[in-house]
């Protein structure tokens, strides 16, 4: 093999590793195992492990060594090792020593940073799936201003998000996919509206699902076919519940930002939902 294609495999592995890594955190907010990484990147364990090794001394990754046998060695990207650093607590007397523009930049850096998570949630709406984007579509809803927003994390068996409008309670799954959004996420709508239904609480009439679906999540929103099969759509129907695409959401939330639209109104666009064509 000549060196131009050693050099240009090692360049498509490095890719392929640094890929994995981060899709595996931002998905699942874990860090993965060297095992996870050579699985979920293709690359050879062997390989891996020796690519792995070779961005650790590069600074590219930080490796985390398992705390005895069994324990595996788990990775993650130097730079967000490096900000968990920065964010462990310091001894009160540190602030006696602190450097003054550090202290400026500090206070900067805190309001920038809640800046960022904000636009991050938003952007998330895109392309993200599973438990991040169902963090999105709950602090979105925060966001817009509807009452009594709950993200159910811990709770498989309920929807993943819930939140209310006026007298009314909102059960919402959310479904994050490479193709169309399907009639098993209505069928699984159905159910949770079934359990509140029977917890008494309220009025059936006081209760909506919604389905909020980031379809087609790797392509280009503009490019993206029909968000809904024909069997998601007529059960959809049946069920009167609303449905939404993430980048619907995404856009109402941008038109607010622009000062298009006041909130009010936007939770009314929420409310109402697109049309199931």
């Amino acid at each position: 093999m000549s060196n131009n294609s050693a050099g240009k495999n090692a360049g498509e592995n490095y890719r392929k590793i640094m890929q994995a890594i981060e899709e595996y955190v931002f998905q699942t907010h874990k860090f993965p195992s060297k095992a996870q990484v050579a699985e979920l990147s293709g690359v050879a364990p062997k390989k891996c492990d020796s690519v792995i090794d070779q961005l650790v001394k590069q600074e590219k990754l930080y490796s985390v060594f398992g705390g005895g046998k069994g324990i595996p060695e788990v990775v993650l990207p130097y730079d967000m090792m490096q900000s968990i650093i920065m964010a462990q607590a310091r001894p009160d007397w540190v602030s006696e020593y602190s450097f003054p523009t550090k202290n400026e930049i500090d206070a900067k850096i805190q309001d920038l940073r809640k800046d960022l998570v904000e636009y991050d949630m938003f952007e998330r709406l895109l392309y993200y799936t599973d438990t991040p984007l169902e963090e999105a579509v709950a602090f979105t809803s925060r966001w817009l201003g509807f009452k009594s927003v709950e993200h159910h994390l811990e709770n498989k068996d309920y929807a993943d998000v819930t939140f209310e409008h006026g007298e009314t309670k909102a059960l919402v799954e959310v479904q994050g996919t490479t193709k169309q959004g399907d009639k098993d996420k209505v069928l699984q709508l159905e159910g949770w509206v079934k359990i509140e239904i029977d917890k008494e609480e309220r009025e059936p009439a006081q209760i909506q699902g919604f389905l909020v679906v980031n379809h087609f999540r790797e392509d280009n929103p503009s490019v993206r076919g029909d968000p809904l099969t024909k069997h998601a759509k007529k059960y959809l129907r049946h069920y009167h519940f609303r449905f939404l695409t993430t980048y619907f959401v995404f856009t109402v939330v941008k038109q607010v930002r622009d000062g298009r639209l006041s909130l009010e109104q936007a939770r009314e666009m929420i409310w109402t939902g697109e049309e199931v064509e």
